[in-house]
């Protein structure tokens, strides 16, 4: 019995102490280090894993949002087979730009970044619970670096889940950063149109309008498009509020042009309340092909006609002057 006493003793402490989180080993290289982290000491079967991707970089390099820029991809996870977590999507948090030499700009972050990712754990999953994902990422600062990593995790499970306090506040911080969805409660009203310029050229034009809108270096971003490609944003503070012109280039001219575009943007730095990005989707359509100043584009069988009876006005004249 003493004996017995003196182990629940000795026990006490580990059993007062909160769980800690669920953290994998870092996968380390000279520009950066990667791990797999989870906001839940322990998760339930059937329930969210809690999961996040954290990059720490060395100073001057960096990894990327979605759309790269003009160069890189963004980060890529490959799960095996018989894994068993569901509906697994990488999320992204609003990023930063950065200018590089060449005149060449990239679009992600730099530091320290959380990319969330949401997953699901299996029903029927057991615990503990071993995770592999395979990740393949790209770093850069002058030059990149393309690298691919083996990540794990083990994530206790039980009937009821439990959060370890420090991770998911870190975690719910950076899923605070991803944009938040217009339209939607509380965001901004968003109008586009798409212009051309005096030499037939495509802009693109979104006027930002919200109660209490503040400006905190703004900027806007776009998925990557099959059809066009977008330009830097020029910023235009209107009476209504910000306006950004966006120059569009067709990727591929020897297609027709598209009746319409639609497009999925993200503007940062718009910040209403504590939110300060937004992501949304616009179907705009297409102005028409621009004309000679002062002239009006016939119908081509109107053309066809004209052509036919000045031909036959020829013909006559040289039959009479044959005669």
């Amino acid at each position: 019995m003493r004996r017995l006493a003196c182990l629940a003793a000795a026990l006490a402490p580990l059993a007062a102490a909160p769980l800690t989180a669920a953290v994998g080993p870092w996968s380390e290289t000279p520009e950066a280090k990667v791990r797999l982290v989870s906001s839940l000491a322990v998760a339930t079967p059937g329930g969210p894993a809690g999961l996040g991707l954290e990059f720490v970089l060395a100073p001057g390099w960096h990894v990327y949002w979605l759309d790269a820029g003009d160069a890189g991809y963004p980060p890529e996870l490959t799960l095996p087979a018989e894994t068993p977590l569901r509906d697994v999507a990488l999320r992204y948090p609003a990023p930063h730009r950065f200018d590089l030499p060449g005149d060449l700009v990239a679009f992600g972050y730099e530091g320290e970044v959380i990319y969330p990712v949401d997953a699901a754990i299996a029903p029927d999953a057991a615990g503990p619970l071993p995770l592999a994902v395979r990740l393949d990422y790209l770093v850069c600062a002058a030059t990149c670096i393309p690298y691919r990593a083996e990540l794990t995790l083990e994530l206790p499970l039980a009937e009821a889940s439990r959060e370890d306090a420090a991770e998911a506040a870190r975690l719910a911080t950076w899923r605070a950063r991803l944009p938040r969805q217009v339209p939607g409660e509380g965001g901004p009203a968003v109008a586009g149109r798409i212009a051309r310029g005096e030499g037939g050229g495509l802009h693109l034009v979104l006027d930002f309008a919200a109660a209490g809108l503040e400006m905190r270096q703004p900027d806007l971003f776009f998925a990557p498009h099959r059809a066009f490609r977008f330009g830097r944003p020029h910023l235009q503070a209107t009476a209504a509020g910000p306006a950004f012109e966006v120059p569009l280039s067709p990727v591929d001219l020897t297609r027709p042009m598209p009746g319409r575009i639609a497009f999925d943007w993200t503007a940062t730095g718009l910040a209403i309340g504590e939110v300060e990005a937004w992501t949304g989707r616009l179907d705009l359509e297409l102005p028409p092909a621009a004309t000679a100043a002062g002239s009006t584009r016939r119908p081509l069988w109107i053309a066809g006609f004209s052509t036919a009876i000045l031909l036959l006005v020829l013909a006559a004249r040289r039959r009479r002057r044959g005669r």
